[in-house]
C-alpha cells in the first residue's frame, strides 16, 4: 500500500533553496571532509516506510473509519511514496574522508532547519495535511518538537510507541525527581498525544500496489 501525497507546492512548507549548500568532499587543514551527498534510494525507502506506516495509522486508518470504510486491519506494507514537494533527504558526512560518520537530514521545511529522523517529522507531516493551521502568533499550530516545544523528541516518540529510553535518560529522569518523588512535568500519555480530531482533507490517496 502506498500512500500518495500532492506533488503542489501549495500543500507544502518547503523551499527548494533550503537543501544543504556544502556538497563538496573538499579537506580541512587536518584532512577531514565535512560535505552532504543526497540520500541513497535504500535510506529514503526506509524513511518513506516509517512515515507511511504513522500516517496510516494516526491519520488514514481513523479518516477511513469515519467515513464508515473499513481499512485493512494488517496491511502487509505501507509507504510513503513521496515527499512533500520540495523536501529532500541528504546523508551529512563527517571526518575521516575514507570513513566519515554518515547522519541523514531531512531538508526543505521554511520553519524548521532539518528533521533528523522520521519519527521528528511525523507530526510535521500531519500539520502539513490538516492544511497548515497557524497560530496567531503566525507561528505554525504544529506540534513537532521544534514547532511546538512543549515536549522533547523522546517524549513523543515515547507517547507514539517508537521510543525506548536509554540508561542517561532513566538517570535524567531520576535526577529531575523532586522531593516527592514526583516528576516535575505531567506525565504525557499515548491517547494524549495520538487522539486530536483531525480535519482530514482529501490530499493523501492511497493506492494498493505490490511491494
Amino acid at each position: 500500500m502506498f500512500i500518495v501525497l500532492p506533488t503542489d507546492r501549495r500543500v507544502s512548507d518547503a523551499d527548494p533553496g533550503r537543501a544543504p549548500t556544502q556538497r563538496f568532499p573538499a579537506r580541512d587543514e587536518q584532512g577531514l571532509v565535512n560535505y552532504y551527498e543526497e540520500a541513497d534510494e535504500l535510506m529514503e525507502r526506509k524513511w518513506r516506510e516509517k512515515l507511511g506506516i504513522y500516517l496510516y495509522h494516526h491519520v488514514v486508518k481513523p479518516e477511513m473509519e469515519r467515513r464508515g470504510i473499513k481499512p485493512p486491519s494488517k496491511p502487509d506494507k505501507v509507504y510513503l511514496a513521496n515527499f512533500p514537494a520540495n523536501y529532500t533527504l541528504w546523508v551529512h558526512k563527517k571526518g575521516d574522508p575514507h570513513d566519515p560518520r554518515k547522519d541523514h537530514y531531512l531538508y526543505g521545511s521554511r520553519w524548521v532547519a532539518q528533521f533528523r529522523s522520521p519519527m521528528e517529522f511525523c507530526l510535521h507531516l500531519k500539520w502539513l495535511l490538516e492544511g497548515q493551521p497557524m497560530k496567531r502568533s503566525a507561528r505554525p499550530d504544529c506540534r513537532c518538537c521544534y514547532c511546538d516545544g512543549s515536549l522533547s523528541q523522546g517524549e513523543i516518540s515515547s507517547a507514539l510507541g517508537s521510543y525506548h529510553p536509554s540508561r542517561r535518560d532513566k538517570d535524567k529522569k531520576d535526577k529531575d525527581k523532586d522531593a516527592d518523588g514526583k516528576h516535575g512535568k505531567p506525565k504525557t500519555t499515548r491517547n494524549e498525544m495520538v487522539s486530536t480530531n483531525i480535519p482530514f482533507k482529501d490530499y493523501t490517496k492511497l493506492n494498493q500496489a505490490s511491494t
